[in-house]
């Protein structure tokens, strides 16, 4: 056999598994959901009849902070730490968060850490990292869905969820993944403005919400889809782990010794949260293939039972067909809607953009007001506010992706101070943006504003758009 032979063979069967990928991942990628059992609230249930509740929440909108309460939640841990994540990635924040973990599992304290099997970020600089966790006797690590080469309609079943839960006392939720680009105090090029809320169970009580949110986190720890990959690990692959891990708990010592601010955050839960009349969890089902949109319907009917506002913020927003099918007629209602996503400009996300360019003229008529933040770095929160009450925070955003594909998880706070909060921070990103639609009309952009865009990109997202509109499904 030539070597010319050979390659004409290797391009042959190159080509036959991409046709087999699209084929089985795209073209017969089943579209109807499965139903679901589980029924959708009214918009009563979100409400608490108590003043308060056991649940106090905080609002976590800077990166920094967020990312200091993550490390005290750790620093406090007695019993356990379960993680449910899509990604760790690279940076000094993962380093001493992981050395952290570490700490607190040389403490007795045991530690679970689920991540999406494809996007996990433990590669590259981390890639001793999973074998410093997993070699540790008190912290276990797998992954969810891992990739299955002859399974390509599995890629599309991913782990979206962040959550944190330490004990029965404290839970993270949000947009953010544990990475520099979320948690840095000096924000790297690839930095996003992002979103979570803590919640404080202070006397862990059984109707904290924090339970509801472990019950789902072990579920999903538990599932089929979910591998214990390194359940054997090899002599060689523990020895390097140990390395890893003394190196990382060095780092970790050296930081507390040097009384880095990162290591020593200060924070009283009980002043720092506020008081709550209901916190609720929702997530969406746990299927390999097209789910039942449970987060989305959920949303939506809490939208229709809206009597004054909606004030939306989702870092992607592509309004797919699939997506309208649940839309309520009742939708359409007196509440004034405000939207706010990403611009051209600030998208890090080209192939999410471009769905949103090709279906962005549906949400301009829907007559909400529109703005498209355009300023540095990008928006990755994903938060909803209704009547300035009932206010969402979690990992959903508004695309067919989360809706139908992903594991998604979000909380519903019934609490009008969190509700205040939550709207002056989705605000204030709205003073560093530009409002691009009201009231049915696109609104002119001002000329200097056209000149700041990015006309390479603005032409490549807008020609990508005429593609994508056609795989908006898997968007």
């Amino acid at each position: 056999m030539t070597v010319k032979t050979a390659i004409i063979g290797f391009l042959i069967v190159l080509l036959l598994y991409f046709l087999y990928v699209v084929v089985t991942a795209v073209v017969l990628f089943p579209k109807a959901e499965k139903k679901e059992n589980r029924p959708i609230k009214h918009v009563s249930e979100y409400m608490g009849e108590k003043e308060s509740t056991v649940d106090r929440v905080l609002l976590l909108e800077d990166g920094y902070e967020s990312g200091l309460a993550r490390m005290r939640m750790i620093q406090e841990a007695q019993h356990s730490i379960n993680i449910a994540y899509y990604a760790f990635g690279k940076g000094k924040s993962t380093e001493l968060i992981i050395g952290a973990l570490i700490e607190a599992a040389d403490r007795g304290v045991k530690v679970r850490i689920l991540l999406d099997g494809i996007s996990h970020g433990l590669r590259g600089q981390l890639s001793s990292a999973r074998y410093a966790l997993a070699s540790h006797e008190n912290i276990e690590l797998r992954y969810y869905e891992t990739v299955k080469p002859f399974k390509p309609w599995t890629w599309h079943n991913r782990l979206h969820d962040k959550i944190i839960i330490v004990d029965g006392k404290l839970g993270i939720i949000g947009g953010r993944n544990i990475a520099d680009k979320y948690l840095a105090s000096k924000p790297p090029k690839n930095y996003v403005y992002d979103r979570d809320v803590l919640i404080f169970n202070a006397k862990e009580e059984k109707d904290s919400v924090i339970v509801e949110m472990k019950v789902y986190m072990n579920e999903l720890w538990n599932h089929p889809y979910t591998s214990d990959v390194f359940s054997n690990l090899s002599k060689r692959q523990t020895e390097k782990g140990k390395r890893e891990r003394d190196a990382l708990v060095k780092q970790y010592s050296a930081a507390l010794q040097t009384e880095a601010d990162f290591v020593h955050p200060a924070v009283d839960w009980s002043k720092a949260t506020t008081p709550t009349k209901k916190v609720s969890f929702i997530h969406n089902p746990i299927e390999r293939f097209n789910k039942y949109p449970f987060v989305w319907r959920s949303l939506l009917d809490i939208a229709a039972n809206a009597n004054q506002s909606v004030i939306i913020q989702s870092p992607y927003i592509v309004p797919a067909d699939a997506l309208k099918q649940y839309v309520p007629k009742k939708l359409d209602s007196k509440a004034d809607w405000t939207i706010l996503t990403n611009s051209t400009a600030s998208t890090p996300n080209v192939i999410a953009f471009s769905g949103y360019l090709a279906r962005r003229d549906s949400i301009v008529e829907t007559g909400a007001r529109l703005y498209e933040y355009s300023k540095p770095y990008s928006l990755h929160g994903k938060s909803v506010v209704y009547d300035q009450r009932l206010s969402a925070v979690g990992s959903y955003n508004l695309d067919s992706r989360s809706a139908f594909l992903n594991t998604e998880s979000m909380v519903v706070i019934d609490s009008e101070a969190f509700a205040e909060q939550l709207t002056g921070a989705i605000e204030s990103k709205m003073s560093n943006s530009t409002l691009i639609a009201d009231n049915k009309k696109y609104i002119e952009l001002p000329e200097d504003l056209k000149k700041e865009e990015s006309f390479f990109k603005a032409t490549f997202l807008n020609a990508l758009s005429k593609i994508t509109v056609y795989l908006n499904r898997f968007i």
